[in-house]
């Protein structure tokens, strides 16, 4: 199951990395620094995935980036601003968890995708 998920995750990153350059130069971006002991950092990023179907009221589909002191982080949000309870993580890397990510990250992805 972690090889699949892994492969998953995997696979968006490469088809975001081929697609993100083409993106609307405003469209809405996430990044937060997570100051770690002494001179460490990670660094945190997000952008939402393009929907090829979408309607009003949909989750946000979210790719989320961690890369630092903590080690790297892949994973796919399904932000839900209506009802935060139903916001998911339909895929994540191995080596961090969604766990992993702080809760600065995901106040942020909300004021930033939940305050349209």
């Amino acid at each position: 199951m972690t090889r699949g998920i892994r492969s998953i995750v995997g696979g968006l990153a490469a088809v975001f990395a081929s697609v993100s350059a083409g993106w609307a130069a405003d469209a809405p971006r996430f990044s937060y620094t997570q100051p770690m002991e002494g001179v460490y950092k990670q660094f945190w990023a997000a952008e939402e995935l393009v929907a090829l179907d979408s309607y009003a009221g949909q989750p946000h589909r979210l790719y989320v980036e961690g890369q630092g002191k903590l080690g790297e982080f892949h994973g796919v949000l399904s932000l839900d601003c209506e009802t935060p309870q139903s916001s998911s993580w339909l895929a994540e890397s191995d080596y961090l968890s969604s766990e992993s990510v702080p809760t600065e990250v995901i106040e942020g992805l909300r004021a930033t995708w939940c305050a349209e």
